[in-house]
Parts: structure tokens; C-alpha cells; sequence
């Protein structure tokens, strides 16, 4: 609960972009970014486990610009965790 609730808070950000669930391959800890651009934001070596785009194209046909925190629990919904879980690296 406390991971998802920081996730959200990321993809609420003012703004576009992206928000990240990286994994720290060094210690296996996990850590969420927001990423503005395709080459800025993101963390070298670090493994992307989730990634959800809330720039509005990727919204705008199902929700309004100002509903992003409805497509954000839509998104919770279509997630698959056994996709997420193949990409964790255990340390």
C-alpha cells in the first residue's frame, strides 16, 4: 500500500510524462521516478519493473485532462503482476 500510494502520488504529478518503478540492481530495493522525456529522468543500471504514461494522449479518448486520477485506478486494474514479477531481479 505504501509503494502504490507513492507510485500514484508520482503519476499525479503536475505535468507529462511517465511514472517509473525502477528496481536498484545492486540491492534489489525498488524506487519510483517521474521521467519527463524519453532520454531525461531515467536511471542508469536501475530495471524498470512498471512504467505508466500519463502524458494525456495516452488518456484523452477515456478520460478528461483533468480525470488523470481515474485513469491512473484504470490503469491499477489492467496491470499484470505476473508481467511485473518477471522482471524482478532477486538480489
Amino acid at each position: 500500500d505504501i509503494w502504490k500510494t507513492d507510485f500514484v502520488s508520482v503519476g499525479k504529478m503536475r505535468g507529462v510524462g511517465w511514472a517509473r518503478c525502477y528496481q536498484n540492481p545492486m540491492n534489489g530495493l525498488l524506487s519510483n521516478h517521474w521521467i519527463t522525456l524519453h532520454e531525461m529522468g531515467s536511471v542508469a543500471g536501475f530495471v524498470p519493473l512498471l512504467v505508466m504514461d500519463v502524458w494525456e494522449h495516452a488518456f484523452i479518448i477515456d478520460y478528461k485532462p483533468s480525470e488523470r486520477g481515474k485513469y491512473i485506478d484504470a490503469f491499477f486494474s489492467n496491470v499484470s503482476w505476473s508481467a511485473v514479477e518477471e522482471r524482478v531481479k532477486w538480489v
